[in-house]
C-alpha cells in the first residue's frame, strides 16, 4: 500500500498524473492521463477506502466540495484540474469550476480537526511561483493575497493558543518593486524603462 493513501485529505490539481493514458479527463475529454503504468490511482484510492470500510469521498469540482460534510467524511480526495489549478483571476468560480484555496483549506481543516490527538495541515499557494516565472506581477500579487486570505480563514478556525502556524517560502524570486519608476504615477504593475545614472555608477563600483 502506498503511504500517501493514508493522507486524510489531498486537494489540488494534477489529475493527469493520477490517470492512465487510456483514460479521458472528466472535465477535458480531449485530454487523457499521463500514467504509463496503466494504473488509475483515483480508482485505486477509492477501492482502498471501500476495502477498509472507511468513510471517504472523491470530488473534482466546486459544487461537489461544497456538499462534503466533514462529520460524515474521514478521507477526502479532490482533484480539481487536469494540470495546475488556475490562477485566482482566471478561476471559474461557478459550481462546476474550481474552489478557492481558502475553501479547500477550511474543508481540510474541518476533517482533520476531528482527530483529538492533533494534525498537520500543509497549504501551498503554489501559483505565486508560476506567476513569477511568467514575469506577471499582477497574478503574483493576487496569488499572494489568496494566501493571506487563506491564512486568515485558518486562523479563525483554530485555537491559536495551542496551534503552531508557520508561513514561509521555499525560495525567493527576482521580481522586485522599486520606487524609481518613471514618469511619476507609473503603474506599479508596469515596467520601469529608466535606470538612474547614479545607480549604474554604484553598480559598476560593486562589480
Amino acid at each position: 500500500m502506498l503511504i500517501w493513501f493514508d493522507f486524510k485529505v489531498i486537494l489540488g490539481g494534477g489529475r493527469r498524473h493520477w490517470l492512465p493514458k487510456v483514460a479521458q479527463d472528466p472535465e477535458q475529454p480531449t485530454d487523457e492521463g499521463r500514467r504509463l503504468d496503466g494504473r488509475n490511482l483515483i480508482d485505486d484510492w477509492i477501492r482502498d477506502k471501500k476495502k477498509r470500510n472507511i468513510k471517504a469521498e472523491y470530488v473534482w469540482n466546486n459544487s461537489q466540495l461544497d456538499k462534503i460534510d466533514a462529520k460524515n467524511v474521514d478521507y477526502l480526495l479532490g482533484l480539481f484540474a487536469y494540470s495546475h489549478m488556475e490562477f485566482e483571476v482566471d478561476r471559474d468560480k461557478g459550481q462546476n469550476g474550481d474552489p478557492p484555496l481558502s475553501e479547500m483549506a477550511v474543508k481540510a481543516l474541518s476533517i482533520l480537526q476531528k482527530n483529538n490527538k492533533g494534525f498537520f495541515l500543509f497549504v501551498e499557494s503554489g501559483r505565486i511561483d508560476h506567476a513569477h516565472h511568467y514575469n506577471n506581477p499582477y497574478r503574483a500579487l493576487e496569488e499572494t493575497l489568496v494566501l493571506e486570505s487563506t491564512l486568515e480563514a485558518i486562523m479563525s478556525k483554530v485555537d491559536l493558543s495551542d496551534t503552531l502556524i508557520v508561513v514561509t517560502a521555499d525560495h525567493s524570486h527576482v521580481m522586485t518593486m522599486g520606487g524609481l519608476a518613471t514618469p511619476r504615477g507609473n503603474d506599479i504593475l508596469g515596467t520601469c524603462n529608466f535606470i538612474p545614472t547614479q545607480y549604474c555608477a554604484t553598480l559598476s563600483n560593486i562589480i
